[in-house]
């Protein structure tokens, strides 16, 4: 039976990645590295150090010769500048009224300051545990983020269920051996193919988060391997 649900962060609790990407390019635009927005939505969910050295060596050839962690150091104080964070509408209220019957859980590529700040500001009193970049070795598609949760919650697999808005982050929870529903927020839904169900948006995902109960299965219809 389904005793905790583990949840994504930006892009599925809130509305952040156009921030985080705008971060980004201000940081780069400073270090003279041109970059392409798109780049990270498409690969939104990995640890930001990873994301910063992919778009440093698809640009320049070599990362070799740059501060990475200086960049995110500086990335995560630009955010914090320009963030005007939004939580999807409905969500939290629907995480209140689940709260008694089910444990919480974040597991979110973004840094540990950033996660910990936002989820402290807009939904304080929900999650249990907080799994953040700077908790594991390997970040999403690795399936380290969702085992490390898993582990937290010291409960099996079959009885947790994923929330995922991202190809990076599905892969992740689906190489860990969870059940997944994803919603698509700012790619395709095609893109979410390998989730065990894609809902059409954050309405839809509300209504199907209302309808869970302490008996619900934590994987209904047939999980994809």
């Amino acid at each position: 039976m389904l005793k905790a649900i583990i949840f994504d962060m930006d892009g599925v609790l809130v509305d952040s990645m156009s921030y985080h990407a705008q971060a980004v390019q201000n940081i780069f635009d400073q270090i003279g590295v041109k970059m392409d927005k798109q780049d990270i939505f498409e690969r939104e969910g990995e640890r930001t150090v990873d994301i910063v050295t992919y778009l440093i060596e698809k640009e320049t050839g070599d990362a070799s010769g740059y501060d990475i962690h200086d960049i995110v150091d500086r990335y995560i104080r630009e955010f914090n500048r320009i963030v005007e964070l939004k939580v999807f509408d409905g969500l939290r209220e629907c995480l209140l009224s689940m709260n008694n019957d089910f444990r919480m859980c974040v597991v979110s590529g973004s840094d540990r300051p950033i996660v910990h700040d936002i989820i402290a500001r807009e939904f304080p009193d929900i999650f249990e545990i907080l799994v953040s970049a700077d908790d594991v070795e390997r970040g999403k598609p690795h399936p380290e983020p969702y085992l490390t949760a898993v582990e937290k919650l010291g409960i099996a697999k079959d009885e947790c269920l994923v929330v995922e808005n991202a190809p990076m982050g599905v892969e992740s929870a689906k190489k860990a051996g969870l059940c997944c529903i994803a919603v698509p927020t700012y790619l395709d839904s095609e893109k979410l193919s390998k989730a065990d169900l894609v809902l059409q948006d954050h309405r839809e995902l509300v209504d199907y988060l209302l309808k869970l109960g302490p008996s619900s299965a934590a994987c209904p219809y047939s999980p994809k391997s």
